[in-house]
């Protein structure tokens, strides 16, 4: 793997700063408060919990029901508060401190610092929220895990590479991880059955991701212009498997929120089972849309180009 390189430095690259100074949710947004009285409307799109529709969760009753949308939302909200702290901040601190294989532009530099403050914010603002719904709706958390999808997806791909290129992996996974966000978070805000104040937290978030998607994409393509040809062979073939698990279920946390709404056993076999059921990919990848978008990505930042990666993507039927 090439150590610097100055394709690394496009000059084209100009700072966003002003953008940011205008924009970015933390100089610009004031705190997001759940008003007096009961909560209104959804914590969390039904669309979001494939569990919600099962017949045999339809037959527990309506409390039973809104109490699983609002662990719904706990988990949500953690896993953003996890994910912009100890995985996103961590690989923009790299950047900022040109620790990577790769020297960046000062400007590049100066964007990855504003983007830690917007993630800080983000986990802030989530960790705020949740606190607000525990103490309005009475409702408390079952243990939250402290790893997320992607961080396991990170991990998983890191452990079968050699040490010098792990740190370039994990840059390829938050590049993919802030691109999904995006999209996911794009989709909720058409959403009007939620909470209000549900509404305004998401939509204050979209406005910092979606500058942070172009920044990571751009990031993307810069890194992988510079690599060398034996670590896009390297790296590429994984990113297939970082994909599948990057968007498998966790049903080890839902068999934890169905216990606490005291389901029987049994019910939560059968549940669990049934929605997460294993199923060809040809019908996999349509129930998840947003897959369309992160090889959109992958294509337009070059990864595509490289003929291992691109035929472990003909396996996985992501490419034809």
């Amino acid at each position: 793997m090439t150590q610097t390189d100055s394709r690394v430095h496009l000059k084209d690259y100009k700072t966003k700063e002003l953008q940011w100074d205008k924009f970015a949710t933390a100089r610009s947004i004031p705190r997001r408060m759940l008003p007096e009285g009961p909560l209104t409307g959804q914590m969390c799109p039904t669309a979001r919990q494939p569990l919600y529709h099962h017949p045999l969760m339809q037959a527990v009753g309506q409390e039973a029901l809104d109490h699983l949308l609002i662990h719904t939302t706990y988990k949500y909200m953690s896993d953003i508060s996890h994910v912009e702290m100890d995985t996103v901040n961590q690989i923009s601190l790299k950047i900022v401190n040109n620790t990577l294989p790769f020297s960046f532009s000062e400007d590049i530099q100066h964007d990855a610092l504003a983007i830690i403050v917007d993630e800080s914010y983000h986990a802030y603002v989530a960790r705020d929220f949740m606190r607000q719904v525990i103490e309005r709706s009475g409702v408390k958390p079952v243990t939250m895990p402290v790893k997320t999808v992607l961080s396991e997806a990170i991990a998983h791909g890191k452990s079968v590479l050699p040490e010098n290129l792990h740190e370039v992996f994990e840059l390829v996974g938050v590049c993919v991880g802030e691109n999904t966000l995006t999209k996911e978070l794009l989709h909720l805000t058409g959403d009007r059955s939620m909470n209000p104040v549900v509404h305004q937290v998401i939509e204050d978030h979209v406005r910092d991701e979606s500058r942070h998607a172009v920044f990571f994409t751009h990031i993307l393509k810069l890194m992988w212009s510079a690599l060398d040809e034996p670590s896009r062979s390297a790296i590429g073939p994984l990113l297939p498997e970082f994909i599948l698990n990057y968007f498998k279920p966790d049903p080890q946390y839902e068999r934890d929120v169905l216990r606490s709404l005291q389901v029987p056993e049994h019910h939560i076999d059968r549940i669990l089972g049934e929605t997460f059921a294993p199923m060809p990919l040809e019908e996999l990848w349509p129930r998840i849309p947003i897959i369309g978008h992160v090889m959109g990505v992958l294509k337009q930042s070059g990864v595509l180009e490289n003929g291992k990666t691109a035929d472990a993507f003909r396996r996985i039927k992501l490419l034809n």
